[in-house]
């Protein structure tokens, strides 16, 4: 008999107890290594990242939903959580080997930790989520249905963005290419949306090829993020190059396949196919096909039940297929490739009408298509001048700050932050740090994704400079950054982290007093400048902390409008770290008539 899970009880052992499944892993063999066999009903599945874990749903005898999880090491299986409404969605993080993620009938999508049964809920979707996906190094996590896609920030699962699109075309598919850190957006239309994730208003959007008149049900991304395969009720895959940002071509797959109904990359594992797509259609069978030369490979099918969903594990390792009668059924992905690769041949594909008049109307607009990867060329050439260093001071000088749409670019360029997703991640994972746990109680702040991102922001900087912590004006101090890169967690944690470290470095060193040092900067260049309204204030028995100090630790930003705010820091992030007390300086001299008519230090210190 083949090694089983039998999930009749809340726990168990897979049988027999020496099963092994690392010695499986070169199996060339098509057949399963490990059957799991449930309660009954529909049921869902998922391989963790490194075949640790399989997760599945099964209907119990009381008609709830049963999560189990199968630990594949450890040969053993236990019943995760009970769930009141049906499953949609299951799926592992393709990173972390323990975090599972479940999507309900409720509008809600869990995120449990298989070993301590932690649970994170996710909320916000309105509609039941249809599916969840994450890169192997993407800082988010898409949850999606036919009506919403929401941005989820990892490994903080806050809600980060709630994107914007046409709801008359329903979605079918959306993720994440870390690659080149691009959102893909795809609709049942065969239409997709692309845009750079810090460049949200900027859109590209890819047309279907003309000739294509059926609904599609399903989209698969590549491994490495190059391609986007799709399709629907019928036998014609469409393949959109990501990186040409256009349509590559129309495949007719071979006639068995009927249809598409969830199509999956498989790793490259194998030295002669580096591009296979397992093909699972409506009849529930199960094809294996070369994605470059549409050819099919293999075939796995029931003769009594069809297949209902497929999980590949992302170390390429193994598949777990979903059978209609509740069994799971693991099996080596090296088995589902030809013994002998020379033996396989191309199949001669016949070339149907419809086939044959896309592929034409592709040819024609080829020439079209070389004028705008022209113009594309071109708009990246405006980008690299504008984001060429030589030129920011020119452009400040000419405008007095820099374009709104290019200006996070160019604060991100300027400020050489270094996108270290590693080291945040770690400092993410410490949650939030006990000092700003009542952050909403002193800030008042209405917007609820605004005030998670800085709160983790404020935490993560604590974790990495714990004095940080007890300094009461961090919080107004990094707020208006925050507000500018509040969509991306990473940014929001670099700029802040870079700005304090190079404009803010003399202010701790007498901490926790003020800046000694920075103040007497302002007070000699009022001096020399103005020594007249020095006198006036050493008269008062005033100094550079009373009207200066409060300037700098909220950014000038309680003393500016938000447009002439960002103008300023354009000013300040362009010149050297000596440029920051000169513009609290020039503000102070800028009210000079004010100052010089008040009569008492009270009129003058900041209102505490």
């Amino acid at each position: 008999m083949r090694p089983q899970a039998v999930l009749d009880e809340a726990s168990g052992n897979i049988w027999p107890e020496n099963f092994n499944l690392s010695a499986h892993k070169t199996s060339i063999k098509l057949s399963p290594v490990l059957e799991v066999l449930g309660t009954g009903g529909p049921q869902a599945a998922a391989l963790s990242c490194h075949c640790t874990y399989l997760a599945t749903v099964t209907r119990g005898e009381d008609a709830s939903n049963r999560l189990f999880i199968i630990n594949m090491v450890n040969n053993k299986f236990y019943l995760l959580k009970r769930l009141v409404e049906q499953c949609t969605a299951l799926t592992f993080h393709p990173y972390q080997e323990n975090s599972l993620f479940v999507a309900t009938a409720s509008c809600k999508v869990y995120n449990i930790n298989v070993d301590d049964g932690n649970v994170v809920v996710m909320e916000g979707h309105r509609v039941p989520v249809e599916g969840i996906q994450s890169g192997a190094r993407s800082p988010l996590v898409i949850t999606h249905n036919s009506k919403e896609v929401l941005l989820w920030s990892w490994p903080s699962v806050a809600l980060s963005r709630r994107m914007k699109h046409d709801d008359r075309v329903a979605v079918v598919w959306a993720g994440h290419v870390w690659q080149r850190d691009e959102l893909v957006v795809s609709f049942i239309d065969g239409s997709v949306l692309m845009w750079v994730t810090h460049q949200r208003n900027v859109q590209i959007h890819i047309e279907a090829p003309k000739g294509i008149h059926f609904d599609f049900e399903a989209f698969a991304l590549s491994r490495g993020g190059e391609w986007l395969v799709g399709g629907g009720k019928s036998h014609l895959l469409i393949t959109y190059s990501l990186i040409s940002q256009c349509v590559a071509q129309v495949v007719q797959l071979p006639t068995s396949c009927t249809d598409i109904f969830h199509p999956v990359f498989l790793p490259p594992i194998h030295p002669k196919f580096s591009q296979v797509l397992a093909v699972l259609n409506s009849t529930g069978v199960l094809n294996i096909i070369d994605f470059t030369s549409a050819t099919k490979l293999k075939t796995i099918r029931s003769q009594r039940f069809n297949i209902d969903s497929v999980s590949v594990s992302d170390d390429g390792n193994f598949i777990a297929v979903t059978f209609a009668n509740s069994t799971t059924k693991v099996y080596s992905v090296r088995a589902l490739f030809p013994d002998d690769p020379k033996n396989i041949t191309v199949s001669q594909v016949a070339k149907e009408e419809v086939a044959f008049r896309i592929v034409e109307k592709m040819e024609k607009e080829y020439r079209e298509e070389e004028i705008k990867r022209e113009e594309k060329k071109e708009r990246s050439k405006e980008m690299q001048e504008i984001l060429d260093k030589n030129k920011w001071y020119q452009i400040l000088q000419e405008f007095k700050g820099y374009p709104e749409k290019y200006r996070n670019l160019i604060w991100i360029s300027m400020l050489e932050v270094p996108r270290n997703y590693s080291v945040f991640s770690s400092l993410l994972d410490k949650g939030t740090h006990t000092a700003f746990e009542g952050l909403q109680e002193v800030l008042q702040l209405s917007d609820g994704s605004l005030l998670k991102t800085l709160q983790g922001t404020l935490s993560c900087l604590a974790h990495w400079a714990p004095f940080l912590a007890n300094v009461e004006y961090l919080p107004e101090f990094v707020f208006p950054f925050v507000k500018v890169f509040h969509s991306n967690p990473l940014l929001c944690f670099e700029v802040t982290v870079t700005i304090i470290m190079n404009w803010c470095r003399l202010w701790f060193e007498f901490w926790p007093k003020p800046g000694l040092t920075v103040l007497n900067v302002i007070e000699q260049i009022i001096c020399e400048v103005n020594p007249t309204l020095l006198a006036h204030l050493m008269k008062l028995r005033v100094t550079a902390e009373d009207y200066a100090w409060s300037l700098l630790t909220n950014a000038f930003s309680k003393v500016l409008c938000p447009g002439d705010w960002l103008v300023l820091w354009d000013h300040i992030l362009s010149n050297p770290p000596s440029f920051l007390p000169c513009v609290a300086a020039g503000f102070t001299l800028k009210s000079c008539q004010t100052l010089l008519t008040c009569t008492d230090a009270h009129e003058i210190r900041p209102v505490k």
